[in-house]
């Protein structure tokens, strides 16, 4: 018998820029597909891209162990592009890593 219950969790842990640190837990399928068509931006990046990536963002680090919520306001106040996009690389890198490893 294949039992789901056994699954250990992985976190992805994160020091935000106030010192938190929270415990990114992984994303359900349908929240990783949203995440996913929302962080893909072409070359030029518009408003609606940006908007985007901050939408993607929140959901990220909104699905934590702690239950804090981050709101795509945050994100605006408090990070610049640069370390959106790294942080979605670092996002998808571990949900990769996540996904290719044995439970």
């Amino acid at each position: 018998m294949f039992d789901m219950t056994k699954f250990k969790t992985r976190y992805f842990d994160i020091k935000l820029k106030n010192g938190r640190i929270i415990n990114i837990e992984p994303p359900k399928m349908k929240i990783l597909k949203k995440i996913t068509a929302l962080s893909e931006v072409g070359d030029n990046l518009e408003e609606k891209d940006i908007t985007s990536l901050t939408e993607a963002i929140s959901l990220a680090l909104s699905k934590n162990r702690q239950g804090i919520k981050i709101t795509t306001e945050q994100i605006e106040e408090d990070y610049d592009i640069f370390e959106i996009i790294d942080l979605l690389k670092a996002y998808f890198d571990w949900v990769n890593t996540i996904q290719e490893s044995k439970n």
